[in-house]
C-alpha cells in the first residue's frame, strides 16, 4: 500500500512539472528559403506561367481553413475547459491503524457563453478507489488465462451540467445543478434543497457534500429585489455507506426483518421560491420551499418488514448578511412543518421544527480571518418517544483561516463542538500552491465522541491525516 502512495505521489510530481514547465516551439518564418538548397522554379515570381495569383488564392484560402479550425477548438473546446487529476490518501494512526482513503479522481469542468445570451457549465467527477480505500471491493479478473482478484471501484459525481438562457432581466437555467440559497458554511438551515453525499466519513463542507440534481431553475432582477424559483421533478436523496464498504452500519443488525420502499405512487416534484434584496453590502431573502425529506422515514409493518417512505413538508424562512467594517454578521431562521421522525417503536410521528444559526465574521486584515457560528435545531412539541433526536441539538463552529507567501500557503482550522451528545470534532489543514498547476495539502482529523448517540461515534477513537495532490491544467 504504501509503495503504491509513493509511486502515485511521484508521478504526480512529474506531471506538475511537465504541464508547468512546457517548453513553447520557436516561431517558424514562413516563405524563408532552406540554406544550401538551389532556388526551384515555384519559388521565383512567375507571372508570364498564369499561376502565380492562383496558387496565392489556394494557399490563402488552405492557410485560413487551418487557422478557422485552429481556432475553434481553441475558443469552444480548449480554452473553456479546465482538466483536473488529484490523489487523496487518508490513514488513521489509532489502533488498529489502516488505510481510510486511497483514490484518485479526475475532474472535468467547461464554461461557455454562447451567442451573448447562452451559457453552458459541466463540472463532474470520476473516482477510481484502490486498494485499501473505505470504497474499494473485491474485484475479480484474469491475466494470462490466470485468475486473480484485488480490491477496486469506481464512482462518479456530476454537480452541475446545465445550459443557462438569458433575457432582458432575467434567466433561466435547465439541467443538474446545485443550489445554495442559505448562509451558513456547516449547516442546512434553509439550504436544504439539494441532497448530501455522507458516503465518506467526517466531512464537514457543505459545499463539498451537496450533489447535484436535475431542476429548472429562474431569476428574475427588478427594482424591488432578485426573484428566484426552482422546479425539481424527480427528488434525490442523501447516499449514505452502502453495504460492503467499511463505514456501513446496519441500523437493524441482529434482525431478522426485510426493508423495502414503499409504493408512494409518484410525485416527487420539489419547488421553491426566494426574494433577496441587497443593501450595499448587506442582504436580506425570504425563503419558501415545499421538499422531500433528504432521509427516506423508515416504519416497522409486522414483524419482518420495514417499509421506507418519502415524506413531505413546507420551509418558510429568511436569511441576513450584515456588513460593518471588518465584521460580517450573518444568519438564518426557518420553520419546518411538519417534519416526520422515528419513535422509539419504529413507528412514525408528525411534529413541526424550528432551525436557526448565527454566525461571525471578522477579518483584520486581507490574510486572516476569525468565525464563530452557533446552530440549533428545535423540535417543537417534543416527545420522549422520539428516537435518536434531541428536544434541542445544539452546535458551536470557531473558525480560524491565514494565508501565508504571497497567498500561496493556507492554514485552516475547524473546532467543532455538538450538543447535548458532547461530541468534539477538530480538523487543522494546511494547503500549499506549488506552482500556478500543482497544489498539495494535508489535513489533521481528529474527532472526540463518548455518546453512542453522537453522529460521530463510529469514529471515536480514529485520527487521521489526509495527504492531497492536485494538477489542474
Amino acid at each position: 500500500m504504501i509503495k503504491s502512495f509513493i509511486l502515485i505521489l511521484i508521478c504526480f510530481t512529474l506531471c506538475g512539472q511537465l504541464v508547468a514547465q512546457t517548453p513553447t516551439e520557436p516561431v517558424k518564418t514562413k516563405d524563408s528559403i532552406p540554406k544550401n538548397e538551389p532556388i526551384g522554379v515555384d519559388m521565383l515570381n512567375i507571372d508570364m506561367l498564369g499561376t502565380d495569383s492562383e496558387q496565392t488564392s489556394d494557399t490563402v484560402n488552405t492557410e485560413d481553413q487551418t487557422e478557422s479550425k485552429k481556432s475553434f477548438w481553441k475558443e469552444y473546446i480548449f480554452s473553456p475547459m479546465r482538466l483536473g487529476i488529484g490523489y487523496e490518501f487518508t490513514y488513521d494512526f489509532t489502533d488498529p491503524t489502516e488505510v481510510i482513503k486511497n483514490r484518485v479522481a479526475f475532474r472535468l469542468e467547461y464554461s461557455k457563453f454562447l451567442f451573448n445570451n447562452l451559457f453552458v457549465q459541466l463540472d463532474t467527477k470520476v473516482f477510481a478507489f484502490l486498494g485499501g480505500d473505505s470504497r474499494s471491493r473485491n474485484l475479480n479478473y484474469f491475466s494470462n488465462d490466470e485468475a486473480n482478484e484485488t480490491k477496486l471501484a469506481f464512482g462518479s459525481i456530476t454537480r452541475n451540467a446545465f445550459v443557462q438562457y438569458s433575457f432582458k432581466q432575467s434567466s433561466i437555467k435547465v439541467g443538474i445543478q446545485t443550489l445554495a440559497w442559505g448562509e451558513s458554511d456547516f449547516a442546512a438551515v434553509t439550504d436544504e434543497i439539494n441532497p448530501f453525499d455522507f458516503r465518506d466519513p467526517l466531512n464537514l463542507n457543505i459545499d463539498e457534500l451537496r450533489l447535484g440534481q436535475f431542476m429548472v431553475a429562474v431569476n428574475l432582477y427588478s427594482t424591488i429585489g432578485n426573484w428566484s424559483a426552482f422546479f425539481v421533478p424527480d427528488a434525490r436523496f442523501n447516499e449514505l455507506p452502502k453495504e460492503g464498504t467499511r463505514f456501513y452500519v446496519d441500523p437493524y443488525e441482529g434482525l431478522n426483518v426485510t426493508v423495502e420502499e414503499e409504493d408512494q405512487g409518484g410525485n416527487d416534484f420539489e419547488y421553491g421560491l426566494r426574494w433577496k434584496k441587497t443593501f450595499g453590502k448587506s442582504d436580506v431573502s425570504v425563503i419558501i420551499t415545499n421538499l422531500i425529506d433528504n432521509n427516506l422515514a423508515q416504519r416497522q409493518v409486522n414483524s419482518d418488514l420495514i417499509l421506507s417512505s418519502k415524506t413531505r413538508y413546507t420551509t418558510i424562512g429568511s436569511t441576513f448578511n450584515y456588513a460593518v467594517g471588518n465584521l460580517l454578521i450573518k444568519g438564518e431562521a426557518a420553520i419546518k412543518f411538519p417534519r416526520t421522525y422515528t419513535t422509539t417503536d419504529l413507528q412514525l410521528i408528525e411534529r413541526n421544527a424550528f432551525d436557526a444559526t448565527l454566525g461571525f465574521e471578522y477579518a483584520p486584515n486581507s490574510t486572516t480571518t476569525f468565525g464563530l457560528e452557533l446552530v440549533n435545531n428545535h423540535v417543537i412539541n417534543w416527545t420522549d418517544e422520539i428516537a435518536g433526536i434531541a428536544k434541542n441539538d445544539y452546535t458551536a463552529f470557531v473558525i480560524v483561516t491565514k494565508t501565508l507567501i504571497k497567498n500561496n500557503l493556507s492554514l485552516n482550522y475547524i473546532s467543532m463542538f455538538n450538543g447535548p451528545n458532547t461530541t468534539f470534532f477538530n480538523l487543522l489543514s494546511g494547503a500549499y500552491k506549488l506552482n500556478d498547476n500543482m497544489t498539495v495539502s494535508l489535513d489533521a482529523i481528529i474527532p472526540i465522541a463518548r455518546k453512542e448517540e453522537s453522529a460521530f461515534y463510529q469514529y471515536r477513537d480514529q485520527q487521521h491525516l489526509a495527504f492531497k495532490l492536485l494538477v489542474q491544467f
